[in-house]
């Protein structure tokens, strides 16, 4: 049990994350492939996802100087691609015949999926900044 003495909190969910964001990533790769990436949007969680997990490592081993801010920017990054699928799903949700109705919840774009998104980046972003008090 000493050998983890040395690891804070923060470090441990910064791997967390790693292992969060590359399932979240393969998982809207798949929905977003299923929707044809019928909107440019789409892109950018699909592309981030891998990017942001590759921060999360950079960041659980060292923090210090420009890897600390560089990894702070791709978290905010997620938080704002989060905060974009947010408005594109409930908007895709109420174009659909029907508008907000159980079966187009069921069936449209995940409502809750990018939420997941955004607050696992703000997580990130808050354990990174934590580690560093």
């Amino acid at each position: 049990m000493d050998a983890w003495d040395d690891w804070p909190f923060a470090r441990v969910y910064l791997l967390f994350l790693v292992i969060a964001f590359v399932s979240l990533g393969a998982q809207v790769l798949l929905f977003h492939w299923r929707a044809g990436f019928s909107r440019w949007t789409m892109y950018g969680p699909v592309f981030l996802a891998p990017v942001i997990a590759l921060a999360a490592v950079v960041a659980a081993i060292a923090r210090d100087g420009i890897v600390g801010w560089l990894a702070l920017v791709v978290f905010a990054l997620g938080v704002l691609s989060g905060l974009v699928g947010v408005y594109e799903h409930f908007n895709g949700i109420r174009r659909r015949i029907g508008g907000f109705s159980l079966r187009n919840l069921m069936s449209g774009p995940p409502p809750f999926l990018p939420g997941a998104y955004l607050l696992l980046s703000l997580t990130g972003g808050v354990a990174l900044i934590w580690q560093a008090l």
